[in-house]
C-alpha cells in the first residue's frame, strides 16, 4: 500500500470520526463559558447570550464584579459568590436579608426554594420547623408566634418529633452561629445550595435537547434531534474508527521498521521516561485540553509531609492516597501512582477526563494534578473526612460509628443518584463498591475512583473489554461474555445494597463456603424469603416494623439488581426512583398499587417457595451461584471493542 493511499484512508477516517463527534454534541455553542471569579462554567449553567438548551441555570454579570443567578427560568435573581465543581452554589438572597432585618415572620412562612421535575435544591445547612395552626402540647420545642399560627423548632442536636396534625414543614437556611432564642438571628440570607439535575435532563442535554415542563407539570425534552442522521453517524463512527486505527498501526510499523534499520535496536528508548511519563507531549496536551489546575510536585510533597506513611488514607485503585493541606489552607487527598508505566498513565488520564466533565454533589471533586514534567503523577482531590461506607459497615469504624437506618437509606439514594447521573452522561463507573463510596462529616456520599471508568460512545449497547473490577462486585455476565454495559454497575450496586442491609462484606472467607460471596448468599435468602437471616439483626429484631419493611423492600430491589441476565435488571434511574419510593418520598401512592406485585411473600413450604416467589416478583429464577451459566447466550448486538 502506497503512502498516498494510506494518507487518503487516514483523512477519510478522521472525517468519519469528526462527523460522528459533531452528531453527538448537544449544541455547537454549549462547550462552556468564562464567568468572572466563578471561573469556567458549563451545563447545567448558562448565560443570557447562549441558547436556552445550553443550561437550566442562568448566570449574569460575568463581565462585572458581582454575578447573579436565576434558580429557575424567568425567576428572580440571587447574588452568587462561588460555584464549586460539585455544583454547590454559594448564594446571597438580598430579599430574605431585608425581610429578616425587618423581622417579618410571614417571610419565614412563605420562603421556599424553586423545584421542578428536573431540577431541585438542597440547603447545605438548614433547620426544619413546624408551622402549626394549633398550639402543640407535650413537646419540648422552641416556639415563635406568627399571627394566626406558631413556628416550632428544636435546639441544635435535638430531634423534631413526627409531624403533628394541622402542621406543615418548613426548611430554612440556618446560621450555624445563630441565636436559637431569636428566630430572625437563627436564620441567614447567605447559604449554600446543592443542585440536583435529574438523569432525564442530563440525557436530554447530551442529545442536544432542552429541558422543559409541560402543562401537567411533567418533564419533557424539547427540540431534541430527530435522529434522521443516526445511520450516517454509525457508519461514520465505524468506518472512521476502523480505518484510522488500521492506518495508524501501519504507519507506526513502517516508521519503527525504518528507525530500527537506520539506528539499530540498541538505540530505542523506553516509552516511559525517567520521570515516569511519556516523552511525547500527549499528557501535557491532555491536561491543557481538560483545563484543570496544575500543582507542583514540591507543593504536594510539602502538603503531605513528604508522603508520610502516617498520612496514608488508603488504596485508590491504582495508587496510594495521602492526606494533605495546601498552602491556601485547603485539605486535600493526593493520589500517588504505584508505578510509572503506560497502563497507569492511561488510568491517570482517564480519571482526569472523566472527572473534569462531571458536576454532581455526590461525586468527588478533582482539584488538579501534576504536569508531565513532574517527578511523579499525582492527582489532587477534595478531602472527604469521614472514611468509606465499608469502614462504617464492617471496618475500623463499624463499632465506634455504626450507620443508623436513615443514614443507610440516604447512602443508597445518594449513591444511586450519582450512578444514574454517570449513566445519563454515558459513563460507566466499572468499580462500584463500598470502598469507593466516601462519606463527609454529615454522612453525605461522594463516589470516588474513576480510573477504570469508561466513556461510552452513543448508540452502542456495550463495550467488549477484559473484565476489570473488584471480586464480589463484578457482574457475572460481564465476566463471562466480556461485554460491559451500564447494567454492570447496576449489579455492583445491588451488592452495595445488600451490604447496607446486612452489614456483611461482599467477600468474606471466614463465612461458610456457600456464603463467601455475599451476592450468592443474598439471592439464596431472598428466594427463600429468609430475610431474618440476611438483614442485620439490629434492624430485624431491634427496630420497628417500618424499618423492617423498608429493609425487606431494599433486599427485594437488590435481588432484581443481582439477576444474572442483565436484561432482567432495572436501569439505574429506575433503581433510584424505587429507593425514593421505599424511603417514602415522591410517588408513594403509586408504589402502593404496585406493592402487591413486587413484594416477596412470607416463608412458604419448601415445595412451593420458588413458584410463589416467581408469581409475585415476575422474574425468572436466579441460579444458585453468581457464576452459574444461564441457558441464554451472550448478546451479539452492536458494540465496540476495547
Amino acid at each position: 500500500m502506497s503512502y498516498v493511499s494510506l494518507l487518503v484512508f487516514f483523512f477519510l477516517g478522521l472525517f468519519g470520526l469528526q462527523y460522528a463527534e459533531e452528531e453527538r454534541r448537544p449544541h455547537p455553542k454549549c462547550s462552556g463559558f468564562a464567568c468572572g471569579k466563578l471561573g469556567e462554567l458549563k451545563f447545567p449553567f448558562t448565560n443570557t447570550t447562549l441558547p436556552s438548551r445550553c443550561g437550566v441555570l442562568v448566570v449574569d454579570g460575568c463581565d462585572k464584579d458581582t454575578q447573579k443567578i436565576q434558580l429557575e427560568r424567568k425567576g428572580r435573581w440571587y447574588i452568587v459568590s462561588n460555584i464549586s465543581q460539585a455544583n454547590e452554589i454559594f448564594i446571597r438572597d438580598d430579599v430574605l436579608s431585608e425581610q429578616l432585618d425587618s423581622r417579618k415572620c410571614e417571610t419565614i412562612k412563605n420562603w421556599s426554594l424553586p423545584r421542578s421535575p428536573y431540577l431541585s435544591y438542597q440547603l447545605k445547612f438548614n433547620i426544619t420547623m413546624f408551622n402549626c395552626a394549633h398550639k402543640l402540647s407535650n413537646v419540648s420545642l422552641l416556639k415563635h408566634a406568627c399571627n394566626d399560627s406558631s413556628l416550632y423548632y428544636s435546639r441544635k442536636g435535638q430531634n423534631l418529633p413526627s409531624l403533628p396534625p394541622h402542621c406543615s414543614l418548613l426548611q430554612l437556611p440556618l446560621n450555624p452561629d445563630g441565636n436559637y432564642g431569636d428566630i430572625f438571628r437563627l436564620l441567614t440570607a447567605n447559604f449554600t445550595l446543592d443542585v440536583d439535575i435529574s438523569p432525564g435532563c442530563w440525557r436530554c442535554h447530551y442529545r442536544g435537547g432542552d429541558c422543559h415542563v409541560n402543562s401537567n407539570a411533567k418533564f419533557y425534552c424539547a427540540n431534541v434531534k430527530d435522529g434522521n442522521n443516526r445511520l450516517a453517524m454509525k457508519v461514520g463512527l465505524g468506518l472512521g474508527a476502523t480505518v484510522a486505527v488500521a492506518v495508524i498501526i501501519l504507519l507506526s510499523c513502517v516508521v519503527l521498521r525504518q528507525y530500527i534499520r537506520r539506528h539499530g535496536s540498541s538505540n530505542l528508548k523506553s516509552p516511559i521516561s525517567s520521570s515516569g511519563l511519556s516523552s511525547k507531549s500527549e499528557i501535557e496536551l491532555g491536561v491543557a485540553y481538560f483545563g484543570i489546575p496544575i500543582f507542583s510536585y514540591a507543593e504536594l510533597e510539602k502538603a503531605t509531609r513528604n508522603f508520610d506513611s502516617e498520612k496514608e488514607l488508603g488504596d485508590g485503585g491504582y495508587g496510594t492516597v495521602y492526606y494533605g493541606k495546601l498552602q491556601d489552607g485547603r485539605e486535600v487527598a493526593v493520589k500517588r501512582l504505584y508505578e510509572h508505566n503506560c497502563k497507569r498513565v492511561e488510568q491517570f488520564l482517564n480519571e482526569i477526563k472523566i472527572l473534569t466533565r462531571l458536576r454532581h454533589r455526590n461525586l468527588v471533586s478533582l482539584y488538579g494534578c501534576t504536569s508531565r514534567r513532574s517527578r511523579e503523577l499525582l492527582l489532587v482531590y477534595e478531602y472527604i473526612p469521614n472514611g468509606t461506607v465499608a469502614d462504617h459497615l464492617h471496618g475500623d469504624r463499624a463499632d465506634s460509628s455504626p450507620l443508623t437506618w436513615p443514614i443507610r437509606m440516604s447512602i443508597a439514594i445518594e449513591t444511586a443518584a450519582a450512578l444514574a447521573y454517570l449513566h445519563a452522561s454515558d459513563i460507566i463507573h466499572r468499580d462500584v463498591k463500598t470502598n469507593n463510596i466516601l462519606l463527609d462529616n454529615s454522612f453525605c456520599v461522594k463516589v470516588a475512583d474513576f480510573g477504570l471508568s469508561r466513556l461510552f460512545p452513543n448508540d452502542v449497547t456495550h463495550v467488549s473489554t477484559a473484565p476489570q473490577g473488584t471480586p464480589g462486585y463484578v457482574d457475572p455476565e460481564y465476566h463471562q461474555c466480556y461485554q460491559l454495559t451500564d447494567k454492570s454497575d447496576v449489579y455492583s450496586f445491588g451488592v452495595v445494597l445488600i451490604e447496607l442491609i446486612s452489614s456483611m462484606a461482599a467477600v468474606d472467607f471466614s463465612r461458610h463456603r456457600d456464603e463467601i460471596n455475599l451476592a450468592n448468599f443474598a439471592v439464596n435468602k431472598v428466594q427463600k424469603s429468609a430475610f431474618e437471616e440476611l438483614i442485620d439483626p439490629c434492624f430485624w429484631y431491634k427496630s420497628d416494623d417500618e424499618v423492617r419493611r423498608k429493609a425487606v423492600a431494599v433486599g427485594e430491589l437488590a435481588f432484581r439488581c443481582l439477576q444474572q441476565d442483565k436484561e432482567m435488571r432495572p436501569a439505574m434511574d429506575e433503581v433510584l426512583e424505587e429507593l425514593k419510593i421505599i424511603e417514602g418520598g415522591e410517588g408513594e401512592g403509586e408504589h402502593m398499587e404496585k406493592e402487591e406485585e413486587v413484594t416477596v411473600p412470607p416463608p412458604s413450604p419448601p415445595d412451593c417457595v420458588e413458584e410463589s416467589l416467581l408469581k409475585n416478583i415476575r422474574l425468572p429464577p436466579s441460579p444458585d451461584t453468581v457464576t452459574a451459566k444461564w441457558s441464554s447466550s451472550c448478546s451479539t448486538t452492536p458494540h465496540i471493542s476495547s
